[in-house]
């Protein structure tokens, strides 16, 4: 796990059908001065389960995200939460995912993000 993702605390599960998903134990150290979950973590949270349906999906090709969005619905303050990302659509130079984010059933943000392919071929270990 490269350095960011175990900084934040993120754990990577890994491809579940079409899905690819990063689960988080939300901790004090992730909320903003109002006591919920700051909006960076669930941003890093779906942009690592996006990247990694991607790159799943282009065989480990290095993808890099060059647009994203989010709708950040509810607070959390505590427990697990876990991002699912998915591809929408998979181009020659472009993938465009979703992801969403949830503890339990409860739907707490949705990200859509575009991500450019490598290009050069080389495939990440």
């Amino acid at each position: 796990m490269s350095g960011f993702n175990a900084l934040v605390g993120l754990r990577i599960i890994g491809r579940e059908g079409e899905e690819f998903m990063v689960t988080l134990d939300v901790e004090e150290r992730h909320h903003h001065d109002l006591g919920s979950v700051h909006g960076g973590v669930f941003l890093a949270l779906a942009d690592v389960a996006m990247a990694r349906v991607a790159m799943s999906a282009l065989e480990n090709e290095p993808v890099q995200t060059v647009e994203l969005k989010a709708n950040f619905l509810r607070p959390f303050t505590s427990g697990t939460i876990a991002a699912r990302g998915r591809i929408v659509s998979l181009g020659r130079r472009l993938v465009y995912t979703e992801a969403r984010i949830k503890s339990d059933e409860r739907l707490l943000a949705t990200a859509s993000a575009t991500m450019m392919r490598n290009g050069n071929g080389e495939k990440v270990k």
